[in-house]
């Protein structure tokens, strides 16, 4: 019996963490939309220090990163690119970053790893 009590509780430790580790957005995350000539992929790079990179790649050409640094309040997530502010609400959603979090608006990225 202790033996079940000790796994139960050795599993909500695990479970704690992954979870706390999950709803972090840092990371590296790729968005795949289909525009007219094809895919469009578009990064964004959530560095642990507060910076940002953006660019976006297609079969044809893959444009060069813009930087800028990002922040979170509760569940909004800011991006500043150059003094341009995009305050959108986010959340994760089975391991992706749903950004922005706003019907028929919602956004899907993966995170690279």
């Amino acid at each position: 019996m202790e033996a079940a009590d000790s796994a139960i509780i050795t599993f909500q430790a695990r479970s704690d963490a992954s979870s706390e580790n999950a709803n972090t957005p840092i990371g590296h995350w790729r968005k795949t939309t289909i525009g007219y000539t094809g895919p469009i992929d578009e990064h964004l790079v959530l560095h642990s220090n507060g910076t940002v990179e953006n660019w976006t790649a297609t079969a044809y050409e893959r444009r060069e990163p813009v930087t800028g640094h990002w922040s979170v309040e509760g569940k909004t997530l800011t991006l500043s690119f150059g003094g341009n502010d995009r305050s959108s609400p986010f959340t994760f959603y089975q391991g992706q970053l749903v950004f922005p979090n706003i019907p028929n608006r919602r956004g899907f990225w993966e995170k690279i790893e």
